[in-house]
């Protein structure tokens, strides 16, 4: 009796097995990481107009660390509309308790020039010296034309608890796959 309850429980979850691996990656797609495709061309060069990307579904607080300096974040439409139709895509310039400033075409960061990984600088109109509260990110995007970031009085510093996640890959186009930098 015993044999035949395992023989059957080895056949069902044999049978049942692409189904349950399914339900576990679709719990995995849905609530650790989820697609986006961008919109516009605010992120261009490091991301264009169209590009699918996997963003982890990372949540920042005060009490937690706060996102690295240049990783790339996004956030839902609704928190500044008047600033973007689509969720805003950007990269994290300066973290909770820094000071930024934009001045002769130079974003300072604590008084020191802030340059992407990438080679991304400047920006074409002065702002003046914003002290992050503890609990607040500056936004940059990485083309400096477009005003879809803290630059612009509409959206400014952001709270982390806006942010909805990190940028974590490029999956199309494939000639594109890979981390976003």
């Amino acid at each position: 009796m015993m044999q035949r309850k395992e023989r059957d429980y080895r056949k069902w979850k044999r049978s049942n097995a692409p189904y349950l691996i399914a339900v576990a990656l679709a719990f995995v797609m849905f609530m650790v990481v989820a697609p986006e495709v961008n919109e516009g061309k605010a992120m261009s060069p490091a991301i264009d107009d169209g590009d699918v990307l996997v963003v982890s579904k990372s949540s920042y607080n005060p009490n937690r660390k706060p996102p690295e300096i240049d990783s790339i974040v996004i956030m839902e439409k609704t928190y500044a509309p008047d600033v973007s139709e689509d969720n805003i895509i950007a990269r994290v310039a300066a973290v909770p308790g820094d000071t930024v400033q934009i001045k002769n075409g130079k974003v300072l960061v604590n008084g020191e020039e802030y340059v992407t990984e990438n080679g991304i600088e400047g920006a074409p109109e002065d702002m003046k010296k914003v002290k992050l509260k503890n609990d607040e990110v500056f936004l940059l995007c990485d083309n400096r034309e477009e005003l879809t970031d803290s630059r612009n009085p509409d959206m400014g510093p952001v709270d982390m608890r806006e942010i909805k996640g990190n940028v974590l890959i490029r999956v199309w186009p494939f000639s594109g796959f890979g981390s976003v930098k």
